[in-house]
């Protein structure tokens, strides 16, 4: 659950919350409860950027390479359109690219707030070592090349490249970069639009926020360790199953062409 690429509900939908916390500080589990409590899909841009509708791929695409140069005030209404083409009928959005873009996507939804995800320093940087190094094994690009939408994944970390080092001074997520951004949401956010949230913490401060009453099921905890290598797991395995149909293909390709030839030139 939280892994899988979500579809907007109806245009209109009211867009409710900013989902401005960085990866790996519980964003998966409230991408599931914002989905619970607000009744309506949440879009997690993270899994849609790369995972999603291809119109949506290259939506962010675009978004990621226009938001760092947008000054003129055309450029920006063209973000603005980007950003409300690709959210529009969700109720929220979550993760990143679009938490590093919390001001913007403000200027969009003026009336909607900002619920930052939050954990301690050292065990946030713990778990996001731990998804790098699986991101980062030298085998998964090779083994994932003939997937039709990872192969965008180049590109996307090109422009989100970009993006880290427009906003935080960085071109990938390090050490610090919680605390830039985290410094960055308090110092672009309205305090009264503003709130911390750590999931450890259940229903009851969320429900408050949101102002809505606490609902009769269990809390729901998404996308630990365990499920983050699963989910590389696969993607590893479907990669090599188009590796065995590409190679297959190709084999047989060159069987059928030596007894083409042999058949018209003996």
């Amino acid at each position: 659950m939280g892994q899988q690429p979500s579809l907007p509900g109806p245009p209109g939908t009211r867009f409710r919350v900013i989902g401005a916390g960085m990866s790996r500080t519980g964003t998966k589990t409230l991408n599931q409860a914002l989905m619970i409590l607000l009744q309506g899909p949440v879009h997690d841009s993270g899994i849609q950027s790369l995972g999603g509708p291809m119109d949506q791929i290259g939506t962010w695409l675009d978004i990621m390479a226009l938001a760092p140069k947008a000054e003129s005030f055309s450029d920006q209404k063209k973000l603005d359109w980007l950003l409300s083409s690709v959210l529009d009928g969700y109720v929220a959005t979550m993760d990143c690219p679009a938490a590093t873009l919390t001001p913007e996507i403000m200027r969009v939804y003026p009336d909607a707030i900002v619920i930052a995800t939050t954990r301690d320093e050292a065990s946030w940087w713990k778990s996001m070592s731990h998804l790098n190094s699986m991101m980062a094994t030298w085998y998964l690009p090779l083994a994932v090349l003939w997937l039709r939408k990872s192969q965008v994944y180049g590109m996307w970390m090109v422009k989100f490249s970009g993006i880290m080092q427009w906003r935080y001074q960085s071109e990938r997520i390090q050490e610090d970069t919680l605390r830039k951004h985290e410094q960055h949401l308090r110092e672009t956010v309205p305090p009264e639009k503003l709130f911390w949230y750590n999931v450890s913490e259940g229903w009851e401060p969320l429900c408050r926020i949101l102002d809505v009453p606490i609902p009769d099921m269990p809390f729901p905890h998404n996308n630990n360790k365990m499920d983050a290598s699963k989910v590389a797991r696969e993607h590893v395995v479907a990669g090599i199953l188009s590796w065995v149909f590409v190679l297959s293909t190709f084999i047989l390709g060159i069987w059928f062409l030596a007894n083409w030839s042999q058949t018209h030139f003996s």
